[in-house]
């Protein structure tokens, strides 16, 4: 097993990541407002893949440029869970093909990319 932390480039080892998934893609995180990442995750449904997301849907989600409804368009699936009730997604993770776990402080949001936030990538 091989676990990196990252503090830098997150979005490059995101994306490195997703680009190289063969099977599955699973991710979970409050906010994804990148339109770079979320493409990817489209491509990759596109091609077969599973791939599966849960987002808050709050005012951050409901008022960004993303379509999300383009990823089951492309047969991947969507879950949003109720941000009105006050409930509050801390953890972000993202699962790849069962054997690579990416987590941490960093939302896949445009935001995110000049807070001080980091990542985990745990691998076996």
């Amino acid at each position: 097993m091989t676990t990196q932390a990252y503090f830098k480039d997150i979005r490059f080892h995101i994306s490195a990541e997703l680009k190289n998934a063969k099977h599955s893609i699973f991710v979970a995180v409050a906010w994804f407002t990148d339109s770079t990442l979320f493409n990817i995750l489209c491509s990759k449904a596109k091609t077969g893949l599973t791939v599966q997301l849960i987002v808050m849907d709050d005012d951050i989600t409901r008022n960004c440029t993303i379509d999300y409804s383009l990823l089951e368009k492309f047969g991947g699936k969507l879950y949003q869970i109720n941000g009105d009730t006050g409930n509050l997604m801390h953890n972000k993770f993202c699962v790849i093909d069962d054997h690579i776990v990416i987590t941490g402080s960093y939302n896949w949001s445009i935001k995110a990319q000049s807070n001080h936030e980091n990542i985990t990538i745990t691998k076996e």
